[in-house]
C-alpha cells in the first residue's frame, strides 16, 4: 500500500467514529423514543468542526478536484433523495457533504489566488470572518451583536447562509460561515506539517480512509440494525 499522511487518517478515523456515535443517540432520540436528557449541540459541533478543519487541511495534498466535485455532488444528491423519501420533516437539502462540494468547487475556482495569500494572514482573516458569521443563518452577525435586515432572507439563498424562516434541513452547512472554517484549515498546513509514512493498519486509520464511504453508508446501517431490533418482542 502506498504511503499516507498517517496522522491525518487518524483524525479522520476518530472523528468518523464519533460521528457514528452521535448519529446513533440522535436516531434512538428521535425515531425511537429515547430521551437522553442531554444537549448533544457541542458534541456535534465539534465532529463537524473537525471534519471541516481536517477537510481544509488535506486540500494542501490533494488532486483531481474535479473528480472529488462531481462524486460529492453525485452523493449530495443521493443524500437529498434518500432523506427525503425516509423523513420529509427531516430532509437534507445542504449538509456537510453538499458544503464539501461547494468548497471544492470553490476551491477549484480560487486555488491559484489563495496559494498567492500570505498564510498567517490567511489563518486571521477566515479565523475572524468564521467566529463573526458563525450565526448569519440565525439572522445575525458579531456574536447575535447585529442583526441583518429580514430583507436578506427573502431569496431563501440558503446555500449561502441565508435561509427563509420556512427553510428546514435535516443537516445544515452553508457555504457561510463554513467556508471560512475550511480555509482555516487549508492555512494552517504552514504551521503543522504532516509526513508520509507506510500506511498504517490501525483500525482506526482504516476508517479515516474510507470515512466518505463510511458516512454515506452509516445511516442506512444504523437505521437497518435498530430496525431489525426494535422490530423484536
Amino acid at each position: 500500500m502506498k504511503n499516507r499522511y498517517n496522522s491525518i487518517d487518524f483524525l479522520r478515523g476518530f472523528t468518523i467514529i464519533n460521528m457514528i456515535i452521535f448519529h446513533a443517540l440522535f436516531d434512538l432520540e428521535n425515531f425511537y423514543g429515547f430521551n437522553f436528557n442531554h444537549d448533544f449541540y457541542y458534541y456535534q459541533q465539534y465532529i463537524c468542526i473537525s471534519f471541516i478543519l481536517i477537510s481544509g487541511y488535506s486540500t494542501n495534498f490533494s488532486n483531481n478536484f474535479k473528480k472529488k466535485f462531481f462524486i460529492l455532488t453525485g452523493l449530495s444528491l443521493l443524500i437529498t433523495l434518500g432523506s427525503y423519501i425516509y423523513s420529509r420533516e427531516d430532509a437534507i437539502y445542504f449538509g456537510i457533504i453538499h458544503f464539501f462540494a461547494a468548497a471544492t468547487l470553490i476551491h477549484i475556482i480560487l486555488k491559484n489566488y489563495i496559494k498567492k495569500i500570505n498564510p498567517k494572514f490567511g489563518l486571521i482573516i477566515n479565523t475572524v470572518l468564521f467566529v463573526a458569521l458563525k450565526n448569519i443563518y440565525y439572522g445575525s452577525i458579531f456574536f447575535n451583536k447585529f442583526q441583518l435586515p429580514k430583507s436578506f432572507y427573502d431569496l431563501n439563498l440558503f446555500f449561502l447562509g441565508l435561509p427563509s424562516k420556512n427553510f428546514s434541513s435535516g443537516d445544515y452547512f452553508p457555504i457561510i460561515p463554513w467556508i471560512f472554517l475550511f480555509y482555516m484549515g487549508y492555512f494552517l498546513f504552514d504551521f503543522i506539517k504532516v509526513t508520509k509514512k507506510e500506511a498504517s493498519h490501525n483500525f482506526i486509520n482504516v476508517m479515516g480512509r474510507h470515512s466518505l464511504l463510511i458516512y454515506f453508508l452509516h445511516q442506512i446501517i444504523l437505521i437497518g440494525v435498530f430496525s431489525i431490533i426494535f422490530s423484536i418482542k
